[in-house]
């Protein structure tokens, strides 16, 4: 009789290392990309840095773009002043400086955008800043009729950025400032739809500090209505000055090419324009008078000047 024989097990087969073998390749993983990532850390820094002064610039820099200027200058002051090596303190610079031009100060902004120009003459990376202080700058010599001041920036702009819109409008600025210059006593032509009588222009010679000072304008169709027209002003006067009340209402006030347009409709009968400023600032303040129809400036040669003491 043949003995039985129970079935032997089948022999699973041996993994190759096992888990010991496993975890072995995982460590030389995670160790491969330390030092991978070490390196990278060593090598190229700014992949991992985060600068903080991102989010508070972001906040200051938003504010400024909503003309919450006065919210804006402390908040650019505090980047500065925590992250003075952060990229974001010289935008911050030139923030501030951008905001004081929105507040008024714009002597101020001025000096701050001169003390930019060194630092951002220096780097390359910079060059679309300076560009934008530099255009900045002529807006301002502009608006403040300083023609030399004008020409020394504008020199700047189109020997760096030619071509650029800024040297467009620098060169035609120029230009009226030349072709202003060389003509003498303008008048309103004769085919004008209206007159100004200059020696009926009543303008007060002197001032102090927080008088209300009135201005008196007369003006008259010469037939019939006239179109809307502008009275022109230059903007220095309003560093000296601000205005209280003008009076009929201009239909819009608009500052362009270093003067400030005061809008009316047309008139079909005389019409006295008055304008009550209020003296805020010492030194000798001038008014000169232009005038504005269909886009087009009639140069009058009016001219006073105001000394306003303390």
């Amino acid at each position: 009789m043949t003995e039985y024989a129970a079935p032997r097990a089948l022999a699973r087969p041996a993994r190759p290392g096992g888990l010991g073998s496993w975890l072995r390749g995982l460590g030389i993983t995670l160790g491969v990309l330390i030092i991978v990532n070490g390196c990278l850390f060593f090598l190229t820094p700014a992949l991992f840095r985060v600068d903080l002064a991102k989010g508070p610039y972001t906040e200051a820099n938003n504010l400024e773009l909503t003309r919450v200027y006065h919210r804006a200058i402390p908040l650019y002051e505090r980047v500065i002043e925590t992250y003075p090596d952060s990229d974001y303190a010289l935008l911050a610079r030139i923030g501030i400086a951008n905001s004081n031009v929105g507040l008024g100060k714009r002597d101020l902004a001025l000096e701050q955008y001169k003390s930019l120009l060194a630092t951002l003459e220096t780097d390359a990376a910079l060059k679309d800043k300076r560009y934008q202080v530099l255009a900045r700058m002529a807006g301002l010599y502009r608006d403040n009729a300083d023609t030399e001041g004008f020409s020394t920036v504008f020199a700047q702009l189109e020997s760096a950025y030619p071509g650029t819109e800024a040297v467009r409008d620098g060169r035609v600025y120029l230009d009226r400032v030349k072709a202003e210059s060389q003509t003498a006593a303008p008048t309103l032509p004769a085919n004008f739809p209206f007159r100004v009588d200059p020696g009926a222009i009543i303008v007060p010679k002197t001032a102090k500090v927080g008088d209300i000072i009135e201005i008196t304008i007369p003006v008259a169709p010469a037939a019939g209505k006239t179109p809307d027209f502008s009275l022109m002003t230059s903007l220095p006067i309003y560093q000296g000055f601000g205005v209280k009340q003008i009076s009929p209402n201009p239909r819009s006030v608009a500052d362009f090419w270093g003067r400030r347009a005061w809008q009316f409709a047309g008139i079909d009968k005389p019409v006295e324009i008055k304008a009550q400023l209020l003296a805020k600032k010492a030194g000798t303040y001038v008014f000169d008078l232009d005038v504005e129809m269909n886009f087009d400036i009639v140069e009058l040669g009016i001219s006073h000047s105001i000394q306003v003491e303390d």
